[in-house]
């Protein structure tokens, strides 16, 4: 202590006026320094433990453990633990005591204690009898001590104590909520004397219980043989609810939590009970207070006596507040569902399995797969829908197509029945003259054989139109396939060419296409040329006869063919050119306006391009440009591939609108 005089000493000879913040700061060193000494000084914490059972047992041991961690962690300069176990469970005799007493006396004789804590029923039994001849005058800590003992030793006033509830009542609702249709309950123990009493207690709480009437049974003290033997011939309308067994009535020994496995290897009731050491071992539910908790809590009061925070005489912690723990493989094995537990049940023991583990992954991944089965399942009924809707859409303008060839058909007819008439009148007048000639004596055979090769021609004539209109107006399905372009018009030609006679209109045709065809359907095709002239030769019905020429002509550009069809008409006006390929849309007084929408809808099923513009000395030219057969497969094998960047056809028709080559 001179270090410390010394410096007090000094503290007072200097003046405050000279250095003030200096003295402030020497004030808090030295009472630094004093603390630390007076610590030192004392020594560290000596500290008995009194173990009632074996200290290797798992719940005395958790206890030691956790005790000693909270000791060394608050001492100042450590802390000395003596464990000295008492075993009151095997070696508990009286016959044995004084010995043991004078043992004990001698051994703590010279040595100076800080606190004595007494773990289990038989310790703190111990405590209160003998700590006055011990340990005179030094604190005392009890815990883990039950509410049996607790009935018959009060607790003295000098002592510190701390509870370990025993929640039977707790462990048989949840019995109650694994098992909603089980009435049987059989209480499995030991024979010792400590046994009977758990037992007991065990089955006077389930008697006094209203949830549920149960049919209680005690199994004390069997073989563990016997007792598997037993479990085994049980079913799940069955619980078991195990408390001790340190012997059976056969004298053989044993550390309680050595028992819970062999017993849940074989049996088919549950078994439940409320230490936390069984669950590890094969116990299936329980409501219970970890040893490890009991222990820390043990620890802390200790540390609160031993500081000098809290009076040592009648200091207490309330007991620690059970909690629900599962041991969700035992469940899943007997086949019950953890469901039915509370919400803040403690699972242990849980299986591995990708539910359980990644259950938010899961969940997320399936929530995703589901999205897109319906997603997948949305597009194809869209899908269906669609094609319902263009194959409807197809066959309704087929149907409007070919009302509509009815229609030009019908402004031909005048024309047809003239080209029909010529060879059936001539006809005629062949097999009347063959009639002269065979009723006169001076028939001869080879004036006979000229008449009939001229009826024959006649007829081939006049059936050639008759099955050219046939095709052209006989309802088809749509069907796409190799065609000779220009063969295809000048089939058509054929029929437009009496009518063209009848208006006075001169047609000029200049096809160049030869040979090069294109997928398409032949019938569709000349349509389209059936429309575009009879557009034609209406737009020159007011102009004089000399200037009604109808060009009609095919050529190869760049991938495709195109056909031009030019009129020296009326033109076409700047507010009709942006209507002009539109449905009803019509400039004609007796038009139904469909004509140019149908050759639009069928060119663009060609996959080709429509396009009509003014011709330059009057009139106007419809431009049609087709993909060759070539292109249009190329085209199609790049968008089954996925090549996004294939061109569906050359910007021909704008060049060949304006009279230039692309």
């Amino acid at each position: 202590m001179l270090p410390i005089a010394r410096s007090l000493r000094n503290a007072e000879c200097t003046t405050p006026a000279a250095v003030p913040h200096r003295a402030g700061k020497r004030w808090w060193l030295v009472l630094l320094i004093a603390v630390a000494l007076n610590a030192y000084a004392t020594g560290p914490w000596r500290v008995v433990i009194l173990v009632g059972t074996d200290p290797t047992l798992p719940a005395a041991m958790l206890q030691i453990v956790a005790i000693r961690g909270a000791l060394e962690a608050a001492a100042p300069v450590g802390a000395e633990l003596y464990v000295d176990p008492l075993d009151g469970v095997r070696f508990g005799g009286e016959a044995l005591m004084p010995e043991f007493l004078a043992l004990i006396k001698k051994k703590y004789s010279q040595e100076q204690t800080d606190l004595v804590i007494g773990l289990g029923d038989y310790a703190a039994n111990f405590a209160a009898r003998y700590h006055t001849q011990i340990w005179p005058g030094t604190p005392v800590l009890i815990s883990s001590f039950t509410e049996e003992w607790l009935r018959t030793h009060p607790v003295p006033a000098e002592f510190s104590s701390i509870p370990l509830p025993i929640d039977v009542d707790g462990t048989l609702a949840i019995a109650e909520t694994l098992q909603p249709g089980a009435r049987r309950l059989i209480v499995v123990g030991g024979a010792t004397d400590d046994d009977h009493r758990a037992v007991q207690h065990a089955v006077d709480v389930a008697r006094r219980r209203t949830s549920r009437v149960w049919s209680v049974e005690t199994w004390q003290g069997l073989p563990l043989p016997e007792l598997r033997q037993r479990l085994a011939s049980l079913d799940r309308n069955a619980a078991v609810a195990y408390t001790t067994m340190y012997r059976d009535r056969e004298g053989r020994a044993y550390f309680p939590y050595e028992v819970v496995g062999p017993m849940a290897e074989v049996s088919r009731a549950p078994i439940y009970g409320w230490y936390s050491s069984y669950i590890a071992h094969g116990l299936t539910a329980g409501s219970t207070v970890t040893f490890e908790s009991n222990g820390q809590r043990t620890g802390a009061l200790a540390t609160s006596i031993l500081r000098g925070e809290v009076a040592p005489a009648g200091a207490s912690l309330p007991a620690a507040a059970p909690r629900c723990t599962a041991n969700v493989g035992q469940i899943e094995k007997l086949g019950m569902s953890i469901s039915a537990l509370p919400g803040d049940c403690l699972l242990v023991n849980v299986p591995h399995s990708i539910w359980r583990e990644y259950r938010g992954v899961v969940l997320t991944a399936l929530s995703v797969v589901i999205m897109q089965a319906f997603t997948i399942a949305a597009l194809l009924v869209q899908r269906r829908r669609r094609r319902v809707a263009e194959d409807e859409a197809t066959r309704r303008r087929s149907e409007l197509a070919r009302a509509a060839r009815f229609a030009s058909v019908g402004e031909l007819s005048a024309s047809i029945a003239h080209e029909v008439g010529q060879p059936l009148g001539a006809i005629l007048s062949n097999t009347d003259a063959a009639e002269l000639l065979l009723k006169s004596q001076w028939a001869e055979a080879s004036e006979l054989h000229e008449i009939f090769a001229d009826v024959r021609r006649d007829a081939l004539r006049a059936n050639e139109v008759v099955q050219r209109l046939r095709a052209l107006l006989q309802k088809q399905a749509v069907a796409f396939g190799p065609v000779r372009l220009d063969a295809a018009l000048k089939d058509m030609l054929v029929l437009v060419a009496p009518e063209a006679r009848r208006r006075g209109v001169i047609v000029e045709s200049d096809f160049a296409a030869g040979s090069t065809e294109i997928l398409g359907d032949k019938v569709q095709l000349e349509q389209v040329l059936l429309n575009l002239t009879i557009n034609a030769m209406d737009a020159m019905h007011d102009v004089a006869p000399s200037r009604r020429v109808l060009s009609i002509s095919t050529r190869l550009v760049t991938d495709g063919i195109e056909l031009a069809v030019a009129d020296r008409g009326h033109g076409i006006s700047a507010d009709a050119a942006t209507q002009l390929f539109e449905a009803f849309y019509t400039t004609k007084p007796h038009g139904m306006g469909l004509g140019l929408s149908i050759v639009r809808s069928i060119v663009d099923a060609h996959d080709g391009r429509l396009a009509a513009a003014p011709r330059e000395g009057g009139g106007s030219i419809f431009t049609v440009w087709l993909p060759a057969r070539h292109a249009t497969i190329d085209k199609r094998n790049l968008a089954a591939a996925g090549d996004t960047t294939a061109e569906t056809a050359p910007d021909a028709v704008c060049h060949a609108a304006e009279g230039r080559d692309p």
